[in-house]
C-alpha cells in the first residue's frame, strides 16, 4: 500500500515538473512515464487520465485540511478558513500552474465536493439549509478568491482573506 501511494505521489510530482516546462494540454502519458521512469501499465494502474492526477493532488491537500480541522479544538469558521488558506498558500506553485493552464475547474469541483461534505457532516454550519446551489456558490466564490489571490502573488495576509470570506460566505461564526 505504501508503495502505491509513493508511486502516485511520484506520478503527480512528475506531472507538475512537466507543467513547469510545457502546457498541460500538450503533456502526454508517455511524457509523464518518461519523467517519472515508470511504465504505461504502472501509470494506468494508478490513474485513468491527467485530470485524475490533479484531482488526486487536491484530494491529498484536502485530506491534510480535514486532518488539521479534525485535530483542532477550535472549529470556528475563522480557524477552519485559516487552515484552508494556509494550506493553499503552501501549494502556491501548483495554484499558479492551474491558473496558467486554465484548469481551475478541477479546484472548483474538488471544493464543491469537500465543502458539501463538511456541511453535511456539520463541520461547517451555514445560516440557511445547505443546498447544491449554496455549495456551488461557496465553491465558486472560493475558487475566484483563490485565483485573484494567486494572481496577486498571495500577498494578501491569510487573516484578511478569512475576514473577507466570513463576511460574504454566510457561514455561522
Amino acid at each position: 500500500m505504501r508503495d502505491k501511494l509513493a508511486t502516485k505521489r511520484k506520478i503527480v510530482a512528475g506531472m507538475i515538473k512537466l507543467m513547469d516546462r510545457m502546457d498541460y494540454k500538450d503533456i502526454t502519458v508517455k511524457e509523464i512515464c518518461q519523467e517519472t521512469k515508470i511504465s504505461r501499465m504502472t501509470y494506468y494502474r494508478n490513474f485513468h487520465d491527467k485530470n485524475e492526477l490533479l484531482m488526486y493532488h487536491f484530494d491529498g491537500l484536502f485530506t491534510e485540511f480535514i486532518q488539521q480541522v479534525s485535530s483542532s479544538h477550535d472549529r470556528t469558521f475563522f480557524n477552519i478558513a485559516t487552515i484552508f488558506f494556509n494550506l493553499i498558500k503552501q501549494d502556491q506553485h501548483v495554484m499558479e500552474l492551474l491558473i496558467q493552464n486554465d484548469l481551475t475547474m478541477v479546484l472548483r469541483e474538488r471544493l464543491r465536493y469537500y465543502i458539501g461534505g463538511l456541511i453535511d457532516q456539520h463541520v461547517l454550519e451555514v445560516r440557511a439549509n445547505s443546498s447544491k446551489l449554496l455549495v456551488s456558490l461557496i465553491s465558486g466564490g472560493l475558487t475566484e478568491i483563490l485565483i485573484t489571490w494567486t494572481n496577486d502573488g498571495m500577498k494578501e495576509p491569510v487573516e484578511s482573506l478569512v475576514i473577507f470570506a466570513s463576511k460574504y460566505m454566510h457561514f455561522k461564526n
